[in-house]
């Protein structure tokens, strides 16, 4: 351990650590100028497509026989999905760090022979490695950063590199800490001088401590139960980590700073987003009441000017504050899929512009909000029709400064989280929100013929807004989108789930019927908890009870009925649901997205 002192920047470990860097970042480039140079291509075809010329979207040559990469696996007591492109390019990325920790700095010799390193010269090659390592995984952590530009990739799409680089950079720490250990214990025998004989080695320890509680505490169990454990260990640990690092060899200021400032920078940007930006909650109501059988949904009701860039699928992260509690309870940040975006036409009457305050309005706001509604074109005719279905049926505004953007959350009650925010919007108490968003992926579906969306449950929600979105688009006549048919297999428990979107389901029918371009709509939906039924609840939609979708048939039919036609599928829900899904479309050969969200 070199210690506090002057950076040596010539070193064999600044060498074989730069060196390392600089190729990953090589490669980096090269498939972001691959990226960007599809874009272009896809670009032009749609610009053909706008001037009236049919041109299909072809795939890349050579796409088809890299698609089944795309298949996805289960590995015991690892994950449950991934695919096996992500598993090669694990091997691939182990294996260089092998070839660094052994190899590098590369250089020409006499006779062209090598000598195994000395284990004081390899545990500091690991350690620089891993530090490298780590500057990559405060990147792919990042919510707001440039590199999810130049690759086309999404902050939740980097999330599993972001762990899968964590745990070998960690790893690779290990042998150094070990074998100092074992270096500071035999030179006097004592067994304190293996973790604190000096600074150097304190700050060493104290560095390591940092890691472990992050890589502890990042456990599945742990994220998925005991969020905020995960969440403020993470941030406790990485700058307890970063400190001690930067003490411990100073040569760390080099590889640690640049990215800390990006993620700082980064820290900045959300906290201006979440707080200086102005956000009107409108309301939050029970949509589905919590009984013995049967989990409540809420919804959130809420205008943002952020939203005015949204893209269907996409995501934000809310923090919700009770009234009266602490400016604390603002640090617990939870993810949620939007389930709808209005854009209205700012020179159009909007019932609740009346009704926007910087908190969740109460029952006495609420009231007016209604009589509001009810006075203006009588478009509560029908018990059916909300809030929601009245924004629908507003003048609608293009994407951008000149529309009102409003935004819905549904939120199904399953943690103590979501069930603390049912149990508030039964007893209509007062709530503030913060919103820090959109985030997720440009799902580019418009060039396929046939798009096909699986759902289970509540995971209906990024489907509702690339339906809702393609259904508009088609009505209004927009040349660019080439979607033609488009299926809904949506699995549900009890027909309770269908009340919060019966009315969405109603408008996009209604807008297929006097769409300026064909759209055939097929929506299934499977009720498994209950034997029997109506089949025509929802007119125009095909109900299935006591039943499962077999997913094998679902799209052999599918095929069936668009030979030769390229198909879009979108899923979300459970790993198993969402895997086959997935690798029954593969089978078919058609491109496929999943929701890969999961902190």
């Amino acid at each position: 351990m070199a210690g506090l002192g002057k950076i040596k920047n010539t070193s064999n470990f600044h060498v074989t650590a730069y060196s390392y860097a600089m190729f990953w970042w090589g490669l980096f480039a090269i498939y972001c100028i691959g990226y960007q140079l599809s874009r272009l291509r896809v670009y032009w075809i749609r610009r053909q497509r706008a001037l009236g010329k049919d041109v299909p979207y072809t795939p890349l040559p050579g796409a088809r026989f890299l698609r089944p990469l795309n298949r996805q696996v289960k590995i015991p007591f690892v994950t449950d999905m991934i695919p096996v492109k992500h598993i090669l390019g694990v091997t691939f990325f182990i294996f260089i760090n092998i070839i660094f920790l052994f190899f590098a700095p590369f250089a020409l010799n006499e006779g062209m022979s090598y000598e195994v390193p000395q284990i004081g010269i390899m545990d500091r090659r690991a350690a620089y490695l891993g530090m490298v390592n780590w500057c990559f995984v405060f990147l792919l952590g990042s919510r707001n950063t440039i590199i999810t530009n130049m690759s086309g990739m999404t902050f939740e799409g980097f999330i599993p590199f972001h762990r899968w680089l964590a745990r070998i950079g960690f790893l690779e720490f290990i042998p150094h800490f070990v074998w100092r250990m074992i270096h500071g214990y035999q030179k006097y025998h004592v067994p304190k001088d293996a973790l604190f004989r000096d600074l150097e080695y304190t700050s060493g320890t104290v560095a390591m401590l940092g890691f472990m509680l992050i890589f502890v505490t990042a456990f599945e169990y742990i994220r998925r139960n005991y969020f905020e454990v995960f969440y403020y260990a993470h941030l406790t640990g990485i700058l307890i980590a970063i400190i001690a690092s930067c003490i411990h060899e100073v040569g760390c200021f080099l590889y640690f700073m640049p990215v800390v400032g990006l993620w700082f920078f980064d820290r900045m940007w959300r906290s201006y987003q979440s707080w200086a930006v102005k956000i009107a909650p409108l309301r939050i109501d029970e949509a589905v009441s919590q009984t013995k059988d049967q989990d409540g949904i809420v919804r959130i009701l809420f205008q943002h000017s952020a939203f005015a860039r949204f893209r269907p699928g996409q995501y934000v992260f809310i923090a919700i504050a009770e009234k009266g509690r602490a400016i604390a309870r603002y640090a617990n940040w939870h993810p949620m899929t939007v389930s709808e975006v209005f854009r209205l036409n700012k020179s159009a009457p909007n019932p609740l512009d009346n009704a926007i305050e910087e908190r969740v309005v109460d029952n006495t706001a609420k009231e007016k909000i209604e009589k509001q509604v009810q006075d203006h074109d009588s478009l509560f005719e029908s018990d059916r029709r909300s809030i929601t279905s009245t924004l629908r049926r507003r003048a609608p505004g293009a994407a951008g400064a000149d529309s009102n953007t409003i935004a819905s959350l549904h939120v199904k009650a399953l943690g103590n989280y979501t069930r603390r925010l049912l149990e508030v919007a039964a007893s209509d108490d007062t709530l503030g929100l913060k919103v820090d968003g959109p985030y997720g992926p440009k799902l580019e579906y418009q060039d396929y013929p046939v798009m096909v969306a699986f759902a289970t449950g509540i995971g209906i929600t990024p489907a509702l807004t690339l339906i809702k979105d393609c259904v508009e688009r088609r009505t209004a006549g927009v040349k660019t989108v080439a979607t033609e048919s488009l299926y809904l297999i949506w699995v549900i428990r009890y027909t309770d789930e269908l009340a919060p979107f019966t009315d969405l389901i109603d408008y996009w029918l209604e807008r297929c019927q006097e769409a300026a371009q064909p759209l055939n709509l097929h929506l299934s939906i499977y009720v498994t908890r209950v034997q029997n039924g109506d089949e025509n609840l929802i007119p125009g939609c095909k109900l299935h009870y006591g039943q499962r979708p077999d997913i094998h048939k679902c799209m052999a039919s599918i095929h069936d009925a668009h030979p030769n036609t390229r198909a879009w599928v979108h899923t979300c829900g459970p790993d198993d649901f969402m895997r086959t899904v997935l690798n029954s479309a593969l089978s078919y050969h058609w491109d496929a997205h999943h929701e890969t969200f999961d902190l």
